[in-house]
């Protein structure tokens, strides 16, 4: 499926590495790993709501001041910690999406935690309408977060099954 919204190459440069032609992630594979993360983070707030003593199914549960407390909480530690030591979420990882910095490293801690401070402004007021409309507006393809931190979320490369074979090390 050919999204409509595909942004431009964006080309990273380094003194340690030749320059890197790398593309922004699609908006429907950035959709796709938003709604499979928002699906573990219902599982996970679920199990925090029993484990409270509230019922998950009641809506009065989720529009708690704790209830949303606690979803909020969650979420950032689940976000912030899986891009900080993976450089994806899970649902990053199924659709073969990671965040990488502008010098085309993997996302640090700092820039993690810098990307998902402003996650909430995203997905506030109407579930990452925000969000969607600083991608498809900004020529990167990157959110609120992802401008303040540095990032870009790209797509997975396909690893070479045929990769060359390894020099000798020993003559």
């Amino acid at each position: 499926m050919i999204d409509e919204h595909e942004h431009g190459e964006i080309t990273l440069e380094n003194l340690a590495t030749p320059p890197m032609q790398i593309k922004p992630a699609p908006v429907l594979k950035r959709v796709a790993g938003g709604f499979i993360d928002c699906v573990i983070l219902a599982l996970l707030l679920s199990i925090f709501l029993i484990a409270s003593g509230q019922n998950p199914v009641s809506s009065s549960a989720l529009l708690s001041i704790s209830g949303f407390s606690i979803l909020a909480i969650v979420a950032f530690i689940y976000y912030f910690l899986q891009e900080a030591l993976f450089s994806a979420t899970l649902g990053k990882s199924i659709v073969k999406l990671r965040v990488l910095d502008r010098n085309g490293n993997e996302c640090s801690f700092s820039a993690s935690f810098k990307r998902n401070l402003l996650r909430f402004i995203d997905w506030l007021p109407l579930l990452y309408v925000v969000a969607a409309v600083s991608i498809m507006a900004s020529a990167q393809g990157q959110r609120l977060g992802d401008r303040l931190a540095g990032t870009v979320v790209t797509e997975r490369p396909e690893k070479d099954r045929n990769p060359p074979p390894a020099p000798f090390l020993f003559h």
